[in-house]
């Protein structure tokens, strides 16, 4: 469907398309179901100096209590799905969720996906902010993607051009719109992809908040390495050595299993979280002297 600005609505509750279940209104918003909508939209937005918020699978997002200004722009695109058998590649479009990813790579004897298993969002969102798990980064199986610029110019870009980094990428800093994106896999054997899978799964099962738990996954990044060391350190093991997980605010709490999970105990409003966050970082700077930098995004008025 192509886009069509009778379809933006206004005053538009959306906590409860984000994971965490926080947040107000948009001021306006559309679901865009087509790559041609989700173009339209922005174009729109842009052509009338309107801000705007592409929407993904929700994850990793604080939503202010006030609501969010402008064009809030849900991103349900899945109208393009190729799979190269001969390059081992993969091409979706920026709505697809990460699982359906993982799922098409396993079903196609792809290896290369199995870290994602579990990680909620949608494509879209974990290229923005370079989503990944277990040492590995959705940047290492990307090739492309087809973007859409600031002028309204549809252009082909290859990982380098998004200057990624630690849970960072140029869209977060830049007015990138991500359409589709092609990734890269190597030949597998099913069984050993899907035991990989299923493991991954069950350690998050035993750590994580349990599905309908309001969450927006891990709070905070990981630390770099320490000296000599070629892994990152766990945020949660510094929050474990101040007593994190005995700590709340309002309806907000560490998580009982890992203490780099925020949750909303279902009363809890993105100030509560906010409030928290800011106890945890001071507390961790004033006993270990480590400054800690949320993953999360923070959107909407302050």
């Amino acid at each position: 469907m192509k886009f069509n600005e009778e379809f933006i609505h206004k005053n538009v509750p959306i906590k409860h398309l984000v994971t965490f279940n926080i947040g107000g209104n948009a001021d306006y918003f559309y679901s865009a179901d087509s790559t041609d909508a989700l173009c339209g939209a922005v174009n729109y937005a842009n052509k009338n100096n309107i801000p705007y918020f592409i929407l993904g699978g929700g994850s990793n997002l604080v939503v202010s209590d006030k609501g969010v200004e402008g064009l809030v722009i849900h991103n349900q695109c899945e109208d393009i799905c190729e799979i190269d058998k001969d390059k081992m590649q993969i091409k979706l479009s920026s709505g697809f969720s990460l699982s359906h990813l993982v799922d098409l790579a396993l079903n196609n004897e792809f290896e290369g996906a199995e870290t994602f298993a579990g990680i909620p969002g949608s494509i879209g969102g974990a290229i923005c902010g370079n989503a990944g798990a277990y040492g590995k980064s959705i940047s290492d199986i990307l090739v492309t993607c087809d973007i859409l610029t600031k002028d309204g110019k549809i252009q082909t870009v290859d990982k380098k051009y998004l200057q990624f980094d630690y849970r960072m990428s140029r869209i977060k800093k830049e007015p990138i719109v991500v359409l589709s994106a092609v990734f890269q896999f190597k030949a597998g054997n099913k069984k050993a992809i899907q035991d990989k899978i299923t493991e991954i799964l069950e350690q998050r099962r035993s750590k994580h908040p349990e599905k309908g738990v309001g969450c927006a996954g891990s709070f905070f990044k990981n630390l770099p390495p320490a000296p000599g060391g070629d892994r990152r350190q766990a945020a949660g093991l510094f929050l474990d050595k101040i007593g994190a997980k005995n700590m709340s605010y309002g309806g907000a709490a560490v998580f009982e299993k890992h203490a780099n999970f925020i949750i909303n105990r279902g009363n809890a409003t993105a100030e509560d979280v906010k409030t928290l966050a800011k106890l945890l970082k001071d507390k961790v700077k004033k006993e270990l002297n480590i400054t800690l930098e949320e993953e999360v995004r923070y959107i909407g008025r302050e």
